[in-house]
């Protein structure tokens, strides 16, 4: 019976020192954060319900899954780089003659750590970097972007599925605005762009481009709700008073929503507006004096920024669809995505390293 050899100890570094770049941004990611102390509420989960060996240790296998997400691997392709790749290796801990834990040992971990700890550890875990970030001396914009991003489920639309058993039931149907089109004779009309999966509503400062706050739903829920239950029920009231200028879309361009946010939440708003707020109603002309307002133009024009954060996260961490089933676990994905994103600002910032193609 083969013994599974178990990363206890880190190797001593005079080992990695002639075979790595230790300006690396994983050389240097290794030890810039306290990855012990994040995986801290994880440690319970090394234990084995059934008896038997122990399992491999949470701060590996976190380790592991941020990999995944950073690089956009496979769970399959997560282990292959964690065995072969000696800067992958060197960031997890490895023994350089280790073998990393097989595949499925992360997507049990993966399945574990939901089932006993839920989506608030990925929760707290995003905020303990914010806050990490913070006490360096980064801090972001207050002013912040909003906008929210479809995922595609992992379902074959194409395919039909049977109602009562979907293979995806928390995923919807939704629309993403509208798209222009040619018709058969020449005429560019537009017509809504519907997609079946989940909605990310996400919150980015605007001096970096970093992730303050996330929120995951159907596909169905409106982005003003969805921004809505970001703001007034996720964001904690600390992460709230880091926000002070908020730019969204015409999509969240509502009257009430606009009030609510200047009048009760103290936060002043830049919001593109539909033509009908300028045109029609009574208060049209209140909506044309908040458009033509210098303070609030000169805010919008940093709106690209949140744009630009959804485009890095669908070209290089997968977030273009949905990676497993289920809402919880496309929880689990904003979140390591988010958290993947952010690292790469926060040693850009901290370390001055760059993270590079391997």
């Amino acid at each position: 019976m083969s013994i599974v050899k178990l990363p206890n100890a880190y190797m001593s570094r005079d080992v990695y020192r002639s075979c790595i770049d230790e300006r690396h941004f994983l050389a240097q990611l290794a030890t810039a954060f306290d990855w012990h102390a994040l995986a801290g509420p994880l440690r319970d989960l090394g234990e084995n319900d059934h008896g038997g060996r122990p399992r491999y240790p949470a701060v590996l296998m976190l380790k592991m899954l941020f990999i995944a997400f950073l690089f956009d691997h496979s769970d399959r392709d997560t282990e292959f780089a964690a065995t072969n790749n000696l800067l992958v290796k060197y960031f997890l801990g490895l023994p350089i003659d280790g073998k990393a834990p097989d595949h499925t040992s992360l997507c049990r971990f993966r399945e574990q750590v939901l089932a006993k700890k839920g989506t608030a550890f990925f929760d707290n875990l995003f905020r303990s970097l914010v806050r990490e970030a913070k006490s360096r001396g980064i801090t972001g914009s207050v002013v912040q972007a909003l906008d929210a991003t479809h995922v595609f489920a992992d379902v074959d639309t194409d395919q039909p599925q049977d109602p009562k058993t979907p293979r995806d039931p928390d995923a919807s149907w939704g629309c993403k605005g509208d798209e222009t089109r040619t018709t058969s004779e020449g005429t560019r009309v537009k017509i809504p762009k519907y997609f079946y999966g989940f909605k990310a509503h996400l919150l980015a400062e605007t001096s970096h481009g970093l992730i303050t706050g996330f929120h995951v739903t159907p596909g169905n829920v409106a982005d003003i709700d969805g921004g809505d239950d970001l703001i007034h029920k996720v964001m904690t009231n600390e992460e709230r008073s880091d926000l002070k200028v908020l730019l969204a879309d015409k999509g969240y361009g509502c009257p009430v929503w606009i009030n609510l946010l200047e009048k009760h939440t103290g936060i002043m708003t830049a919001f593109s507006l539909p033509e009908t707020m300028k045109t029609k109603g009574t208060h049209r002309q209140k909506w044309q004096d908040y458009g033509r307002d210098e303070g609030r133009q000169a805010f919008k024009r940093d709106r690209y920024v949140i744009e630009r954060v959804n485009a890095s996260l669908k070209t290089h961490h997968g977030f273009d669809r949905a990676r497993y089933l289920g809402l919880a676990k496309m929880h689990l994905q904003t979140a390591m995505s988010s958290i993947a994103h952010n690292l790469k600002i926060y040693m850009r910032l901290m370390a001055g390293v760059s993270l590079r193609p391997m």
